[in-house]
C-alpha cells in the first residue's frame, strides 16, 4: 500500500491560503494513486472499501474531496493524508494547518439560521 496514513485526519486550513498551499503540498508531498481507470497524483485518500483493504485518490480538481466552510473562515478537509505530510502536521512545519477532533469541527460548522 502507498505511504498513506489508515486513519482520517481533519484539518482546518485558511481559504484564502488553499490555492497556493495544496499545489505547494502536492509537490512536495504527492503520490500517484488509483483514481477510476488511471492513476492521479494526490496527497490525500479514502478507503476503497468497507474492509479497507485498499485507497483510492482524493481530488480537489476532480471534485470527490469538498472542503468543509467553517465560521471562522477557514475550510476542513478530512481523508487519509500522505504520511510524511501526516507528520509535518504533526510537527507543526505546515504554515496555517489546525488539526481538528471531530468535536472542534462540530462547534466550527455553521448552523442553520432559525430565524423566520
Amino acid at each position: 500500500m502507498s505511504n498513506f496514513e489508515q486513519i482520517e485526519r481533519i484539518i482546518a486550513v485558511p481559504a484564502s491560503a488553499v490555492s497556493t498551499m495544496f499545489p505547494d503540498l502536492l509537490a512536495q508531498y504527492g503520490e500517484e494513486l488509483s483514481y477510476g481507470s488511471g492513476t492521479t497524483r494526490t496527497i490525500g485518500a479514502f478507503w476503497n472499501d468497507a474492509a479497507k483493504t485498499s485507497i483510492y485518490a482524493a481530488s480537489i480538481e476532480r471534485g470527490n474531496i469538498a472542503p468543509q466552510p467553517l465560521t471562522d473562515g477557514r475550510l476542513a478537509f478530512r481523508c487519509l493524508w500522505q504520511a510524511d505530510l501526516a507528520a509535518a502536521f504533526d510537527a507543526g512545519e505546515i504554515d496555517g494547518v489546525e488539526q481538528l477532533t471531530e468535536a472542534q469541527l462540530s462547534t466550527l460548522i455553521p448552523q442553520p439560521s432559525t430565524a423566520l
